[in-house]
């Protein structure tokens, strides 16, 4: 096992990777909100917890009254949510939450009451540990770390398919109507490559992109090209930030980066390399495909913590950036879009993996 990745793991557990759209099987279609209407109605933010300690938690922050209710999960449902949550996705009238040391994706109502708890197995019956989530035409997709994609029925709240899908995989993203699965290699690193799968078959294409070592992340922009950061052998090779584009499948570096957001096509980046003191918030325009600023926090603010993950708002544009000193419950700062600090909120766990959108 590589001990690098152990430590990173234990300490980062998985680049998060959210998208927010708003339909399921149930009330799929569903028109998007009228231009100029919509609103950001609520956050969660999901703390993963300390990996062994089953302490992960689910905070609820009214960004307009900058209330937080911390525990959301436990107080309704009269349980935890389990050990070392590790990403969310907010589907319809639906949240998802994969849960990975318990190996359960629990899904909520937009409250926070539990519907049902996956408990994905393999043909032994041994529990697939789940990893980070994406929604596509009317289906939850979660990879699983011993190397599969399910795809997750949104009605019966049931694993209804799942194909291999590379080594150790990390993210999956939908872009331009196919499915891209981060393979990271696993416990060794050793692998570069992005699977691509047909969501109409749910079958494995010939068409692999081969990126820098240890994919994990995927972010997509408005023309169709896809994000990738890779976190390298955390030596020399660097966590790094490329492009796929979208019509050629050309991979391009862009700089250097360890975690991204995109929102209306201003990607956020922060270098934190795992070991080094170095940190760096960039502002990147996706269209333009140019650095805006290199340092997106213009107001002086010294985050106290490392920058642990980093979200934003599809409404507002607002920024959130949590922190963790991976001892004690960590803090999230939020920013406009012109890198003004508007709150910091202590959230009511370790290790806050993001910020998820309620929205209208």
């Amino acid at each position: 096992m590589n001990k690098n990745k152990f430590l990173l793991l234990s300490a980062l557990c998985a680049m998060m990777a959210v998208s927010f759209m708003a339909c399921d099987n149930e009330d799929d279609p569903t028109p998007g909100p009228t231009p100029g209407t919509a609103k950001t109605t609520g956050v969660y933010i999901l703390n993963s917890g300390k990996m062994g300690s089953n302490n992960s938690t689910l905070d609820y922050y009214d960004p307009e009254t900058k209330k937080l209710t911390t525990k959301v999960f436990s107080t309704i449902n009269g349980r935890g949510l389990g050990d070392t949550a590790n990403d969310m996705l907010i589907y319809g009238s639906k949240m998802y939450v994969a849960v990975n040391a318990s190996a359960t994706i629990e899904v909520m109502d937009l409250s926070g009451k539990s519907l049902a708890t996956i408990s994905p197995k393999d043909d032994a019956g041994i529990p697939e540990q789940p990893r980070m989530l994406e929604s596509y035409n009317g289906k939850v997709y979660v990879t699983l770390f011993n190397g599969y994609l399910a795809s997750i029925d949104t009605t019966s709240l049931t694993i209804d398919k799942k194909i291999k899908a590379g080594i150790g995989p990390e993210g999956v993203r939908e872009c331009n109507d196919k499915l891209y699965v981060a393979s990271s290699g696993g416990w060794s690193d050793r692998d570069s490559s992005l699977l691509i799968i047909d969501p109409v078959t749910f079958t494995v294409t010939t068409d692999t992109v081969n990126v820098i070592l240890n994919p994990q992340a995927m972010y997509k922009d408005s023309e169709g090209d896809l994000y990738v950061v890779s976190w390298g052998d955390y030596g020399d090779i660097k966590n790094t930030l490329q492009r796929v584009d979208g019509k050629t499948g050309e991979v391009s570096t862009v700089f250097k980066a360890t975690m991204c957001t995109v929102t209306n096509d201003i990607l956020y980046a922060i270098y934190a390399q795992y070991g080094e003191p170095e940190i760096k918030y960039v502002k990147y325009d996706t269209k333009k495909e140019e650095i805006i600023s290199e340092n997106f926090i213009t107001d002086g603010t010294q985050l106290k913590d490392t920058p642990y993950k980093i979200s934003s708002d599809p409404i507002s544009g607002n920024v959130y950036i949590t922190t963790s000193d991976y001892k004690n419950t960590g803090d999230v700062y939020v920013f406009s879009p012109e890198g003004k600090l508007l709150d910091k909120i202590a959230v009511s766990g370790m290790n806050p993996m993001g910020a998820f959108f309620v929205t209208k």
